[in-house]
């Protein structure tokens, strides 16, 4: 999958999509599974911010922060 058919698959897919790559370990970072599926990491990383989901390097994975509502 690369950059236009990547970003037409739901937010759910592309994660776990990515997610699935990283674990494979061919891909040290985010940056080198980005450049060769040509995708812009800070347009993606802007994107899936906006549904609480957050790049964890150490993890080298997405993973979803639920934010709680102050109270």
């Amino acid at each position: 999958m690369y950059g236009h058919q990547f970003y037409q698959h739901p937010i759910k897919k592309r994660i776990e999509f990515l997610n699935a790559k990283l674990r494979t370990g061919r891909y040290n970072s985010l940056n080198e599974l980005a450049a060769d599926i040509f995708i812009d990491i800070e347009d993606l990383k802007e994107e899936l911010r906006k549904d609480g989901y957050f790049f964890v390097p150490d993890l080298n994975q997405f993973v979803r922060i639920e934010m709680g509502q102050a109270g």
